[in-house]
């Protein structure tokens, strides 16, 4: 398909913009399949950045369609089209390899526009770098687009950041789940989380069913087995109740977590002492020495996670708040600690939070009252 001269001259003097449309196809189709001669690719060149001016938006729609796909297509053609109107940007925001990292990073960082930020999203190659700026716009919609496009690399940060700020989504959840890849920590945290359905998805992915579906069916037990720890309970039976939890292997960060949401000091103290292997005594002293390190030495000695220490410390420094240092409970104690995690924004806060407020909404749902 030859292209001379007069096709350019046709373009300035033609009023009619089905005939400007006819042109715009003629001219960026033989473009696209390559058929140009050099000095052709010339007069096309030009006839394009005509056409980019051009008042007529399916003038430039065609266009975008036609140079979508072409490797030749210049630059600043392709970049004038992508920042078009979204009817007309959409084919090369999804299609042209033209655009360069920086190009789509800075029309993501540019726009509100939710229809461009998914095409973005929707591109057979989208980087760390890419999708960061586009989960950044914290938009719902481009989120699931993003999840659903198993070609996009999201790090295992930024999956972190949208379990956190999603965590109420069931839609985004199941892309989660869905999508596959995901670090074992997350998937834990999903697993507690997502339907019936998504959990098997994610017993058959990630083999969590000897570990995160049995400490799920332990849910019921430990709360029962808390449940004994009443305001009348000996401390030598609390003793003996813990040395028989770590005798048969049931002394586990699950229930030690639980006995701080439900306020028992008595059941926490005693597990910490068993844990570190120190007396009872020294262990009530570190666990109130927050200010000089006492309790992060006696969580190291403990050997429960350390990327837990933080969540874990400032959930015991509201607990001993909330309970006038273990003296007492008051009887809306679970929803005055509700209060204060949602007050500190203790979840986007503090690392790994969200995984013990799992354990905290479980007993806030199935737990009795604790007086």
């Amino acid at each position: 398909m030859a292209i001379q001269l007069s096709d350019l001259h046709k373009l300035v003097a033609e009023p009619s913009h089905e005939a400007r449309i006819e042109v715009a196809q003629k001219v960026a189709s033989g473009f696209s399949e390559g058929g140009f001669s050099a000095s052709e690719k010339k007069i096309a060149v030009e006839i394009f950045r005509l056409l980019l001016n051009d008042a007529e938006v399916k003038v430039r729609k065609m266009l975008s369609t036609h140079l979508a796909h072409s490797m030749d297509a210049p630059h600043d053609v392709i970049l004038k089209l992508a920042k078009d109107v979204t009817e007309v940007a959409v084919q090369v925001l999804e299609n042209s390899y033209v655009l360069t990292e920086d190009d789509l990073i800075a029309i993501t960082q540019s726009t509100q526009d939710v229809t461009v930020m998914s095409t973005i999203a929707r591109r057979e190659t989208v980087s760390h770098e890419l999708s960061e700026a586009l989960l950044q716009k914290s938009n719902v919609t481009v989120i699931e687009t993003l999840l659903s496009n198993k070609s996009a690399s999201i790090d295992e940060k930024e999956l972190g950041h949208i379990y956190t700020s999603c965590a109420d989504n069931a839609s985004i959840l199941e892309l989660m789940v869905k999508r596959g890849g995901l670090p074992v920590t997350l998937a834990e945290k999903l697993f507690v989380a997502v339907s019936d359905e998504m959990k098997k998805v994610l017993t058959q992915q990630y083999k969590l069913s000897l570990q995160i579906a049995d400490n799920t069916t332990k849910d019921v037990r430990e709360l029962a087995t808390l449940g004994l720890v009443d305001t009348d309970m000996q401390t030598m039976d609390i003793a003996k109740l813990v040395n028989q939890l770590y005798q048969t292997g049931r002394l586990t960060l699950s229930i030690i977590i639980r006995s701080l949401c439900l306020g028992d000091m008595r059941f926490f103290e005693h597990a910490m002492a068993k844990l570190s292997d120190i007396s009872i005594i020294n262990t009530q002293l570190l666990i109130l020495d927050q200010s000089n390190n006492g309790f992060e030495s006696l969580y190291k000695t403990s050997c429960l996670p350390m990327e837990l220490f933080a969540a874990t410390k400032y959930l015991l420094k509201v607990v001993l708040e909330e309970t006038s240092y273990g003296r007492y409970q008051r009887n809306d104690f679970r929803q005055r600690l509700a209060n204060r995690l949602l007050q500190d924004d203790a979840a986007r806060k503090i690392e790994y939070m969200d995984y013990l407020l799992t354990l905290i909404q479980n007993i806030a749902r199935d737990a009795a009252p604790v007086y």
